[in-house]
């Protein structure tokens, strides 16, 4: 209710309520306030407590509304100012404001995280200890800690979860093996997957691999020869891999030549024309680029010439026109011409 309006039915009340008292007791009553008699109707005594009940209850409505209004304008004002201060801090400027309403104290103190300097933010300290430990929190995991996060309830792929899991699979590859044996959160098992390529034995890794994958060998030729977790493949294994992976996703002749590359520094001489000699057969009309690519640069140029002559005048022309040039006595590098 109004103030205007509840003076206006303090008003009416009151009346009604001594002419209600006067319509049966018409007489007066004398009251000594400091030894002066003042002499009233019993109407106007009954109805001056009521008096006064309504003139201190609208002093009261006239105090906090005018507290209320002049906390509505701060909120008003610091309201403009927040938002003014978050473009500028988006866009890297130093924010620093104090508001004078409770409401935007805790977040124009979160106000300077929004700055795209990231080192301004880190300098940054909310007074509110639960926002101050996650802030702390997420330092932690940038800079590589593994943190307690179960008190915050989060989803399997929250970034800071798959951050943490990462920190931990840095600080200790093992737990990638607990993680794949009893995982049932596809990204957390393709993170702690990918963590586990880089030290598996080839046997676990297709134990624990869903499907076989173009980059799964990728990083398994990398590990061969490697100075640390190095891994031991077999041509043959490679190849009986290659053929898993051909079932769910089909090899193209660039792909072939790109693994071809991959082991030029991994296998021997003699290992690299065999190999590229199954892939010409095993993968016909694709592997034929790879095993050109390997023989021109092994420099065995005949056995290069003779599958040529063999192919469909056709096909290959980018090597056709590479021998060529090797046979004019000029020599050009193999990958110039893939």
């Amino acid at each position: 209710m109004g103030v205007k309006r509840y003076i206006g039915f303090s008003l009416f009340y009151t009346i009604l309520l001594g002419l209600f008292v006067y319509s049966f007791e018409g007489s007066k009553y004398t009251v000594n306030v400091l030894d002066i008699p003042i002499t009233l109707p019993v109407a106007v005594w009954i109805t001056i407590p009521v008096l006064l009940l309504a003139l201190s209850t609208i002093a009261h409505l006239l105090f906090y509304g005018t507290k209320n209004m002049i906390t509505l304008r701060r909120i008003k004002k610091d309201s403009q100012t927040f938002t003014q201060r978050a473009k500028e801090a988006m866009l890297g400027k130093d924010v620093q404001t104090n508001y004078k309403s409770e409401y935007f104290k805790l977040p124009g103190a979160i106000l300077p995280l929004l700055n795209s300097d990231p080192a301004k933010a880190k300098k940054q300290r909310i007074h509110n200890d639960d926002i101050q430990d996650i802030m702390e929190l997420k330092e932690e995991l940038e800079k590589g800690e593994v943190v307690d996060l179960s008190p915050y309830d989060l989803s399997h792929d929250n970034p800071y979860m798959l951050q943490n899991y990462r920190n931990r699979l840095r600080k200790d590859p093992q737990f990638a093996i607990s993680v794949l044996s009893k995982c049932d959160d596809p990204v957390t098992c393709q993170l702690a997957f990918d963590n586990f390529l880089n030290f598996g034995s080839f046997e676990e890794i297709k134990r624990y691999e869903k499907q076989p994958s173009k980059e799964t060998l990728k990083r398994l030729i990398e590990r061969i020869g490697a100075k640390k977790d190095a891994i031991k493949l077999s041509t043959d294994e490679i190849l009986g891999y290659m053929h898993e992976v051909d079932e769910v996703d089909p090899y193209v002749s660039d792909e072939l030549v790109e693994i071809m590359k991959r082991l030029r520094t991994k296998l021997s001489p003699d290992q690299l024309v065999s190999f590229a000699t199954k892939i010409a057969n095993e993968f016909p009309h694709r592997g034929g680029e790879a095993y050109l690519y390997t023989m021109f640069d092994l420099q065995k140029v005949d056995d290069a010439r003779e599958f040529l002559l063999n192919a469909n005048e056709d096909e290959y022309p980018k090597f056709r026109y590479l021998l060529f040039l090797k046979d004019q006595g000029r020599n050009f590098d193999t990958e110039l011409f893939i």
